[in-house]
């Protein structure tokens, strides 16, 4: 409780001694953070739900009541780079390479091997060393890899593994005949995406599976559908649609999932901002998918703040009429901004700013009364026409 007591005083003064008008904003969290370098935070639902579109509305001030200049974090630099096969080998059916990245490689997420075959499904596991002796290799993933040509063509040989920085690669590849050369690269278009929490209900309907998605609040990024099943073969095409009041639904996204020999398709890439998604898989005259669990996915978007600020911060949110800012920070490029070296804030709760003001009510009485107006003119109408209807009656 005294903790309590101080976070809302310190909240209290830093509103007080900012050059931000906190009376705009409706929300405000405590934002934990390491002193000295930039720091980097990830909006979470109540931010999306309560703050307008890219966050115009909102605000950081720091300890000494400074506004804090923020942005959304640059994404690191595309790295790609063809690679050495220093040592080859087989044994039995696993085919091994090692790959030399050279002195200071850069950090990467993964391998794309040259595979002859045409045909062909397999896996690659790939390790990583720091000096390439042969006890020192780190195990870093396993992957599916294949080429199938059919009902459905796919061909894939990228590995993805944790972002790491060794300089050799151990490539282990079962199912296939050779591995002939390799590329590495870190992809910033592509982040890793991560689940997002959700209630799901599901109901089966005419020749379809229904699955209803509730994300708890409105606005929540979603990148990906994911949906997997027990059932060993199919291709059943999905439509996803989103909506943030529960009623009204637009399609954000639409494809087919697959498996059947070496194709393992559970991905469908989506462009949702909405509290509730609707996934409708469609059966046809086939059962419905065994143990079917949809998950939807996203990639991080953290925002960054300005170094040379004391923690802990004050964010707020939430104010209608408020316009975007206007930092230098924000037209930095991403070199300048030392967001690589960024500490990781924390969001505190969700408080209702108590200093918050609604803006005033500018309108007329005809403005703020329009649809009250607009029903009387109605009425009235109709009572004339009553009258008028009346009287010829009479008349008659």
């Amino acid at each position: 409780m005294i903790v309590a007591s101080a976070v809302a005083a310190v909240v209290l003064a830093l509103g007080l001694a900012s050059d931000v008008d906190t009376s705009d904003f409706r929300y405000t969290r405590t934002l934990a953070a390491p002193a000295g370098a930039a720091v980097s935070f990830e909006p979470d639902g109540a931010v999306y739900a309560h703050a307008r579109a890219d966050f115009p509305d909102l605000r950081v001030v720091d300890a000494d009541g400074t506004q804090v200049p923020w942005r959304t974090e640059p994404l690191p630099a595309a790295v790609s780079q063809e690679v050495a096969l220093v040592a080859r080998g087989r044994v039995g059916d696993v085919v091994s390479v090692v790959v030399d990245r050279g002195r200071a490689p850069e950090v990467i997420d993964r391998i794309d091997l040259e595979i002859p075959d045409r045909d062909f499904v397999g896996s690659v596991e790939v390790l990583g060393s720091a000096t390439g002796a042969e006890a020192s290799y780190a195990t870093l993933s396993t992957t599916q890899i294949y080429a199938v040509r059919g009902a459905v063509d796919a061909r894939s040989t990228t590995a993805l593994f944790p972002p790491t920085d060794y300089r050799y690669l151990l490539v282990r590849a079962r199912g296939v005949s050779d591995i002939t050369g390799a590329t590495v690269a870190r992809d910033p278009l592509q982040p890793r995406l991560e689940p997002v929490s959700a209630r799901s209900r599901a109901r089966e309907r005419e020749r379809a599976t229904v699955v209803r998605l509730d994300l708890g609040f409105a606005n929540v990024p979603v990148d990906a559908i994911r949906v997997r099943s027990t059932t060993s073969r199919f291709v059943r095409p999905v439509t996803v649609e989103g909506s943030n009041d529960g009623v009204t639904f637009v399609t954000v996204g639409a494809g087919e999932i697959a498996r059947f020999r070496g194709v393992d398709l559970d991905r469908l890439p989506v462009d949702a901002r909405h509290r509730y998604l609707r996934v409708t898989v469609t059966n046809g005259d086939d059962a419905p998918l065994e143990a079917l669990r949809v998950t939807p996915l996203a990639g991080a978007r953290p925002l960054l703040l300005a170094a040379g600020h004391r923690p802990p911060f004050a964010v707020y949110y939430g104010a209608e009429d408020v316009a975007a800012p206007a930092y230098d920070f924000a037209r930095l490029p991403a070199a300048a901004t030392g967001f690589e070296r960024a500490g990781v804030g924390t969001l505190g709760a969700e408080a209702v700013n108590d200093l918050f003001e609604p803006p005033t009510d500018t309108r007329t009485f005809f403005e703020r009364n329009r649809g009250a107006l607009n029903a009387l003119l109605v009425l009235a109408a109709i009572v004339v026409a009553v009258g008028g209807l009346l009287a010829l009656r009479r008349r008659a």
